[in-house]
């Protein structure tokens, strides 16, 4: 396993886990680390009985690098303006 992809699914999926439910407000959650695969609707995702849909870990950890790397670069961008 490389370590990118490590990357992507340790840190891209624990941000995911804690941003997707608070920008969804509540809506949408990621499935638990240790869940053992059940069927979905789709191959990401799936709706549970209340109607919120419930993210496979393999998507949210992308979602979630996504995050990590869009919040790097407005960092970036801000500490660039910032010492102009």
């Amino acid at each position: 396993m490389s370590a990118f992809k490590i990357l992507v699914d340790l840190i891209g999926y624990s941000i995911a886990r804690a941003a997707l439910p608070v920008l969804s407000f509540g809506w949408i959650y990621v499935e638990p680390f240790s869940a053992t695969p059940q069927p979905l609707q789709w191959p990401w995702y799936r709706r549970d009985a209340n109607g919120r849909v419930e993210l496979r870990q393999v998507v949210a950890g992308w979602i979630g690098f996504g995050i990590c790397i869009l919040g790097l670069l407005v960092t970036a961008l801000a500490i660039h303006t910032a010492f102009r």
